[in-house]
């Protein structure tokens, strides 16, 4: 999605060049920090739309950056990192962030991890009337989650995974179907899906009129209580 703003957050000058130059091929402006603070001063100053965020940083420690973001932003953030074990992509996960990219990857993953990320939030789209199921609310214009009338911080990967759900609500979605859905690629790793379905639950609490099902073998379906 051209136009969109992109901050790199990222200490080793070889990336953080490299992928400048792809992404403003691609038609993205393009923001550059080497250290957390710098990428903080940026984000308070230009609010991008995506942080393609660095987890060991000479300053401090990505995630807990995220956490800290999630707090108070709904801002796309994809995790690069040379840390590669599954905690760690957990980790990320689980601090709010929407996707996870170990190094070394390929340039067209990343344009393409990207390119759905920014698509995920429809930032250039047309309202559509809210999807409701009792108490709960996804709108699409802003796009948010709400229940019984507060919104809930859902990042935009929780949020089309929601939205995916509740359009096929009483019906499995077999889990690298629903990768498949929400990536808009063929799954790689369907790790993700369990993490973001752990804190879509835990966000929705046990007040909500929906609650999220998992069959081993059949995926996953949200069915009304």
């Amino acid at each position: 999605m051209t136009g969109a703003s992109i901050l790199l957050v990222e200490d080793e000058f070889d990336v953080m060049n490299g992928n400048r130059i792809a992404l403003e091929l691609e038609g993205y402006r393009v923001l550059a920090a080497d250290t957390l603070a710098k990428g903080r001063e940026l984000v308070e100053r230009e609010h991008p739309d995506l942080i393609v965020l660095d987890i060991l940083l000479p300053d401090g420690n990505g995630l807990a950056y995220c956490q800290e973001l999630r707090g108070k932003s709904g801002v796309r953030i994809l995790f690069l990192s040379a840390l590669n074990t599954k905690e760690d992509a957990i980790a990320g996960l689980r601090m709010g962030g929407d996707d996870y990219i170990a190094k070394p990857y390929l340039m067209d993953e990343l344009l393409i991890r990207i390119e759905t990320l920014l698509r995920r939030g429809k930032l250039i789209g047309t309202a559509e009337a809210p999807l409701r199921i009792g108490a709960l609310e996804i709108s699409s214009v802003p796009r948010m989650v709400r229940l019984n009338g507060q919104n809930l911080q859902f990042t935009p990967t929780e949020l089309i995974l929601l939205e995916t759900l509740l359009r096929k609500r009483d019906q499995y979605i077999p889990t690298r179907e629903l990768y498949e859905r929400v990536w808009g690629m063929e799954a790689i790793d369907t790790r993700p899906i369990k993490q973001h379905i752990r804190n879509m639950r835990s966000k929705l609490g046990d007040n909500a009129p929906v609650a999220i099902e998992s069959i081993q073998g059949k995926g996953y379906r949200i069915i009304k209580k």
